[in-house]
């Protein structure tokens, strides 16, 4: 499985127009075949400071999930809305045995 947390800073006064923007991207992320979870996260102390967590089946799902038309738009669009440059990472998964 493959995890992305993307940490995403708007422009305050953008917030809104973001918003409206992302709700869409999850929405279309969510019924894509490799999505397991696609959340959008809001910080409670700074509220134009938002964490996008994803998790994909494989990498396979990732990469179509990058070329999809609503990511690409979406993509597009945070330039509009981008207070600062997405710090994305993405990690690899493994599960630790339960003991």
């Amino acid at each position: 499985m493959f995890v992305i947390h993307a940490n995403i800073t708007i422009k305050p006064d953008r917030v809104e127009e973001f918003l409206v923007e992302a709700e869409g991207l999850v929405s279309a992320s969510q019924a894509e075949a490799g999505c397991i979870r696609y959340t959008l996260m809001r910080d409670l102390h700074q509220p134009n400071f938002f964490t996008m967590v994803e998790e994909w089946k494989d990498e396979q799902a990732v990469q179509e999930h990058n070329q999809s038309a609503h990511f690409q738009k979406f993509v597009k669009d945070m330039k509009e809305f981008a207070g600062a440059p997405l710090d994305a990472k993405l990690f690899n998964a493994t599960e630790v045995p339960r003991g």
